[in-house]
């Protein structure tokens, strides 16, 4: 049984009140969201990673999942829930760098969100088989794509990677496998050194296709 988190709560932007697990203390944290099918608890794995390469984590569910309450913008304004975990983040008073790791639909919301915010507030932006938006060009942040070649929204992820202004990397992945699920793929060593790379600053100048 994973005892390495604490139990947390905050609000979403617009009211909700969501629930979360923290991993860790140290000053660089990466606040997970989940895709439509997962859960907080789907990232538990990658947190003890995280911890053990000295990076603090926040997985959290979103409105609608396990105990999370949505606000006044309904049940599908999931970006609300990733402006409260960043208001939350930048409340305690060890952190010094933030992250936000998104996958599908989480990668969506994370990428939508992303547009508020400037390099001074959010370290980078990492989108793993995200839903295709709009608008990633008028984000400020470096922004890391990643995926599979086989899966339904490759092409939009390598659309919004052409998009992206700001500094910015993609790496798809051999297989079909979507979202989380490539944790559980024979790519989830090389999928978690990436991330790890990109929580430390490294291979943000690599931007070709892979």
């Amino acid at each position: 049984m994973n005892t390495n988190f604490k139990d947390v709560n905050f609000g979403s932007a617009d009211g909700g009140v969501l629930y979360g697990s923290l991993f860790g203390l140290y000053p660089d944290i990466v606040i997970l969201a989940h895709g439509k099918v997962f859960n907080k608890e789907s990232y538990y794995d990658l947190c003890d990673v995280l911890l053990k390469n000295k990076i603090s984590s926040l997985t959290f569910d979103f409105r609608g999942y396990g105990n999370s309450k949505p606000g006044s913008a309904g049940p599908n304004a999931y970006g609300e829930d990733i402006i409260g975990a960043v208001k939350f983040a930048q409340g305690m008073d060890f952190v010094k760098n933030i992250t936000l790791l998104g996958s599908s639909m989480g990668g969506a919301a994370v990428l939508n969100a992303s547009k508020l915010y400037r390099p001074s507030e959010i370290k980078s932006v990492i989108a793993l088989s995200p839903v295709y938006v709009e608008g990633v060009d008028f984000i400020d942040l470096p922004i890391h794509y990643m995926g599979t070649e086989g899966e339904q929204f490759a092409e939009g992820i390598k659309k919004m990677y052409v998009m992206t202004k700001s500094p910015k990397t993609i790496h798809l992945f051999r297989g079909s496998a979507h979202a989380q699920n490539i944790f559980a793929t024979e790519a989830k060593d090389e999928l978690i050194s990436l991330i790890i790379s990109y929580l430390k600053d490294e291979n943000i100048n690599k931007n070709k296709a892979e």
